[in-house]
C-alpha cells in the first residue's frame, strides 16, 4: 500500500488548521490525493486522517455488516478483466468513513441499510445477503434501487454523498464508485487519461454522453 503524500499535501485544504469540515474531506478524497493500491481499514483511516477528518469517534462495522457490504459491493463492480470493489478494497474504505467520516446519524442509517438488504435477502432467497450468488445480489439492488425515489442533486457525486436525505442504496451505490476509483486499481485500470482540452468533436450525442455516470 502506498499514499501519495506529496501530492496530497498540496491539494490539502488551506483552512485545514482552523477546522476541516467533511466536504473539505471528501473534495480531498475526490481529488484523487490519496490513491492506494488496495485500501484497507488502516489506509482509509490514515488517508481520512491526514484530510482532516475527526478521530475514530465510533466502532467499526461488525464482521457480519462488513461481510454483507464487501457482498454488495462486489455486485455494484464486480471482477471482470480489472479488479473488483473487492479487490480494491472498498469494503475497508467504506468502513473507515462509517467509523471516521459519518455522522451519527448517517452512521445509524448506513448499518441500518445493510440489516435490511441481509433481511430482503432472507426473505426472498432463504440465506444472507453475503451467502447470495452475484445474480440474486444484483436482483435484490435492483429492487432497492427501484424503491429508493430520489429528488435531490443527483448529477454530483460529491453532494450526493453528504445529503443527509440521500436513500440508503445511492449512498452505498456512491461510496462503492467513491471507494473504487480513489483506489490504484480504479484509478489506473478503469479510468483513462484524456488530455485537456483533448482533440475538438463537432457531433457529440449529448442523449447518452453525460449520464453514464448515473448507475
Amino acid at each position: 500500500m502506498t499514499i501519495n503524500r506529496i501530492r496530497f499535501d498540496r491539494q490539502r485544504p488551506a483552512a485545514a488548521k482552523e477546522g476541516v469540515s467533511r466536504r473539505d474531506v471528501l473534495a480531498a478524497l475526490l481529488a484523487g490525493a490519496t490513491l492506494a493500491t488496495t485500501w484497507t481499514g488502516a489506509a482509509a483511516a490514515a488517508a481520512l486522517k491526514a484530510a482532516g477528518a475527526a478521530a475514530t469517534v465510533r466502532p467499526g462495522l461488525s464482521a457480519g455488516e462488513a461481510a454483507i457490504l464487501s457482498a454488495a459491493a462486489q455486485v455494484i463492480i464486480p471482477t471482470t478483466d480489472t479488479p473488483g470493489a473487492r479487490e480494491a478494497g472498498v469494503p475497508q474504505f467504506i468502513g473507515a468513513l462509517v467509523s471516521n467520516w459519518m455522522t451519527d446519524d448517517e452512521a445509524t442509517l448506513f448499518r441500518a441499510g445493510l440489516a435490511g438488504l441481509d433481511d430482503s435477502a432472507r426473505q426472498r432467497w432463504q440465506r444472507g445477503f453475503a451467502e447470495c450468488t452475484a445474480e440474486q445480489g444484483a436482483e435484490l439492488l435492483q429492487a432497492l434501487r427501484a424503491a429508493s425515489p430520489y429528488g435531490g442533486r443527483t448529477f454530483s457525486l460529491a453532494d450526493r454523498i453528504l445529503d443527509p436525505k440521500a436513500p440508503f442504496y445511492l449512498r452505498l451505490r456512491d461510496l462503492v464508485v467513491l471507494g473504487y476509483f480513489t483506489s490504484e486499481a480504479g484509478s489506473n485500470q478503469e479510468l483513462r487519461y484524456l488530455p485537456v482540452p483533448g482533440k475538438f468533436e463537432s457531433n457529440v450525442d449529448i442523449k447518452t454522453w453525460p449520464y453514464q455516470v448515473v448507475i
